[in-house]
């Protein structure tokens, strides 16, 4: 049996729209959120497929990460490049970051242990559905609702009128969707390089304060909303440099690009 890049695509979609249904059905026990992670990693492979298609509608050769000797497909990430650079495909900054997001999540789910936060996954996934329907609306030029099977349009539904809400509850607190992905993305860069030296960010919660108890009494950052004891959203303007200990975007401290800890 031969499948289409398309077909194969909406296989691991409808895969993934299962173990959502399983992962978030009220009537399933709890031990059924572990199936959060093969939703992810799915609705990935499925997008990655997708990206493929688009280079194969181009130029059938172009999904090859050799197109002299035909034979290894390219990655998500050489897909994205060569979409970009060979057939010009536009994409703003946040839908670059949400790809790069599910990357970096799935190969953690797929390589390493993984602590499920349902709130978290739950927001990430809603904003990857996203990008999908409007990818394929915009690069394949159909509505994704049109391949996705009836038995899973209640989850279509519900993701959809998740996502189209501009504000999303995370930890929570209300707060701009894409300010949920740069708040996970910033959990993976925990130093700043300085001169050559690492230092170690300031978690909200570990701040110096003059009024200890006014701080100990909040449980989320008033600027980007991330709560105690994790790393601020990258340019927060509430955090700390970990050198000078003042503001880390404005301070004269020369930080380097961060790194991740991998």
């Amino acid at each position: 049996m031969k499948l289409s890049l398309k077909d194969n695509a909406y296989d691991f979609l409808h895969n993934s729209l299962h173990f959502y249904h399983l992962a978030t059905g009220e009537d399933y026990p709890d031990d059924y959120k572990r199936y959060w992670r093969f939703s992810l990693v799915d609705l990935v492979q499925s997008m990655e497929l997708l990206f493929k298609e688009v280079l194969r509608q181009e130029n059938e050769f172009f999904i090859y990460e050799n197109i002299d000797k035909p034979g290894k497909t390219v990655s998500i990430t050489k897909a994205l490049e060569r979409m970009k650079n060979i057939i010009k495909i536009d994409s703003s900054n946040s839908d670059e970051k949400v790809i790069k997001k599910a990357i970096g999540l799935r190969n953690h789910i797929l390589h390493f242990e993984i602590e499920l936060d349902i709130q978290e996954l739950s927001t990430i996934y809603a904003i990857l559905f996203e990008f999908l329907h409007n990818f394929h609306l915009n690069f394949l030029n159909e509505e994704l609702h049109n391949y996705i099977r009836s038995e899973y349009w209640e989850e279509e539904a519900l993701l959809i009128e998740q996502f189209r809400q501009e504000i999303v509850l995370y930890d929570g607190v209300e707060i701009n969707k894409m300010f949920a992905i740069e708040m996970v993305e910033s959990q993976m860069f925990p130093v700043y390089t300085i001169k050559g030296i690492e230092y170690k960010r300031v978690k909200f919660g570990e701040e110096v304060s003059n009024d200890p108890d006014w701080f100990d009494s909040l449980t989320h950052c008033s600027d980007c909303a991330v709560k105690k004891f994790y790393f601020h959203a990258i340019g927060c303007d509430s955090e700390y440099c970990p050198k000078c200990g003042g503001q880390a975007i404005s301070c004269t401290c020369e930080h380097e690009e961060l790194q991740d800890d991998g």
